[in-house]
């Protein structure tokens, strides 16, 4: 019983600093606005895909300005992470499936 507790310290004792050197990257709130759009039509879902997309790199810039000129891979990886959660949180089918579609289109 005193193994798995060590054992968990150690694991713990790894993963802390790397989630306290997240952690010093404040990330915004960024609220996006939809009540404007029809999401029944095409044009609608597009226009806050759009609204969505602006937002997660707004949300994410914080992670391009630590990484410089490179091609920040964090930065990337928030923006589609952000993307994803606030279709699911928005909860529109029709959003879903054009999500769907697009993160089709980048798959390679």
């Amino acid at each position: 019983m005193f193994t798995h507790k060590y054992c968990l310290l150690a694991v713990l004792a790894c993963i802390l600093p790397i989630t306290a050197l997240h952690a010093t990257t404040e990330l915004p709130i960024v609220r996006v606005t939809f009540g404007d759009l029809n999401l029944t039509t095409p044009a609608g879902v597009s226009a806050l895909y759009k609204r969505v997309q602006h937002g997660a790199a707004t949300y994410c810039e914080p992670f391009r300005e630590v990484t410089g000129t490179r091609l920040p891979m964090e930065f990337d990886s928030c923006v589609t992470d952000a993307v994803a959660t606030t279709v699911k949180k928005i909860d529109n089918t029709n959003l879903s499936a054009f999500h769907a579609s697009e993160a089709g289109k980048h798959v390679s």
